[in-house]
């Protein structure tokens, strides 16, 4: 294990802030765990558990201990002829994960192709793109306890996922360090087409001449398309969630603004599209100073050089309030801000 104190964290957050933590230790096992926990460190001090950072805002430095989980493998459980049960270590790539699956034809992860971060960061957000979520096709997790010592597995339903949101986000906050997360994949084909930029692709081919592969590069065009490289200009994807609103204010904002896209959900619940009531606020392709909003794509908030973490937090408060006085509709942050 290796331990570094007064540890630069700009090269380790998609958003490029220049900010220290007080020490940072990087795991390579679930031992350097234990050893951390016999010497008090997780107990004396704030820990705060990243992989690229590719989902989180610092405001300040971080006076305390950065874990970051380097453990990285994978390990097909169990296989017959229509899935596959694989195990991967919670400090590989997610996005070499996607290509990993899709060069085996591997069907369930495709549609998450291009999502920065670790697989360790996963289930902690129930990643979801394009029509599919994490949860989908997760099946269990192992995670170190730093409360008591202790590695626990969690499934599916005990994870409580929900749309950018688990029980690591809330109640088990800062408590758990993900260890690895195990898949259930599909070796049948299975082509998720339910998001209208990729039935557009693919308008007039029968499902079942469609491949994996073809998926994987058709969400590649359109997330390129529409979201900065973090490594061309800093960000963090989107920022903000695509709020849930009431069925019945949702047909009300229709019936004043008929070209809001509203996706109905259940009977009584109804999703709006964030990014469109951003744009319709003004803000799309806005800056103040190097903090900004994306040209292409209005959730997506933008570090143009050496904006800090304030000027993008003051940046997202005002677009908050812009959209709350226009649409009487408050927005939530995705990024976790530090």
């Amino acid at each position: 294990m290796n331990i570094k104190t007064d540890f630069c964290l700009k090269p380790f957050n998609t958003f490029g802030i220049e900010v220290m933590s007080k020490s940072c230790a990087q795991i390579t096992s679930s031992g350097d765990l234990f050893e951390l926990f016999e010497a008090g460190e997780l107990q004396k001090q704030e820990v705060l558990v990243i992989g690229e950072a590719s989902n989180i805002l610092f405001l300040t430095h971080f006076d305390g201990l950065v874990i970051m989980p380097l453990m990285r493998g994978k390990k097909v459980i169990s296989e017959n002829e229509s899935e596959v049960i694989l195990k991967v270590n919670a400090g590989e790539y997610w996005n070499s994960l996607v290509d990993y699956t899709v060069e085996r034809n591997w069907w369930g992860i495709e549609n998450l192709s291009l999502i920065p971060g670790k697989v360790g960061a996963a289930p902690i957000q129930n990643i979801g793109a394009y029509g599919t979520e994490l949860k989908d096709v997760f099946e269990s997790l192992e995670a170190f306890d730093m409360k008591k010592g202790e590695i626990v597995n969690f499934n599916n339903e005990e994870c409580g996922f929900g749309y950018r949101n688990s029980i690591f986000k809330n109640e088990f906050r800062g408590r758990f360090v993900v260890l690895s997360v195990t898949l259930r994949l599909s070796k049948l084909s299975n082509p998720n087409l339910n998001y209208k930029a990729i039935t557009d692709v693919f308008d007039g081919k029968k499902t079942t001449e469609i491949s994996i592969s073809e998926i994987r590069d058709a969400i590649n065009k359109i997330r390129e398309s529409k979201l900065p490289d973090p490594q061309k200009i800093k960000n963090a994807g989107s920022f903000f969630k695509n709020p849930v609103v009431e069925s019945k204010t949702a047909e009300q904002l229709k019936t004043e603004y008929p070209e809001i896209p509203v996706y109905k959900i259940s009977n009584t619940k109804s999703k709006l599209a964030a990014g469109w009531l951003i744009e319709q606020c003004g803000w799309k392709g806005k800056r103040i100073g190097d903090a900004g909003v994306h040209d292409k794509q209005a959730l997506v908030l933008v570090n143009y050089g050496t904006a800090t973490g304030k000027d993008i937090f003051d940046l997202s408060e005002k677009i908050k309030n812009s959209v709350l006085d226009k649409f009487g509709v408050e927005l939530q942050r995705e990024v976790l801000v530090v």
